[in-house]
């Protein structure tokens, strides 16, 4: 699995989730996803919370797993 999809912004920030829309005073993520069909830019997200962005890279049951480890928190944006 690639993680350069995902990035985590900041440790703590007060936000709103571009995917839930709930409010969060939380980590926060930034996301793309990848793009099969040419020419064909997928939307930017740079506002996520950590359940969306991991329910996003890792999907199914996966995600709550992952979380739990921190696999995306090491991946810091620049």
């Amino acid at each position: 699995m690639d993680y350069n999809v995902a990035k985590m912004v900041s440790h703590l920030a007060s936000f709103t989730c571009q995917i839930c829309y709930k409010p969060r005073y939380n980590k926060m993520y930034e996301y793309q996803a990848y793009s099969y069909v040419p020419r064909y830019k997928p939307e930017y997200f740079t506002k996520i919370c950590g359940d969306c962005i991991y329910k996003a890279v890792f999907g199914g049951n996966l995600w709550k797993k992952k979380k739990k480890e921190g696999v995306l928190d090491e991946m810091l944006a620049l």
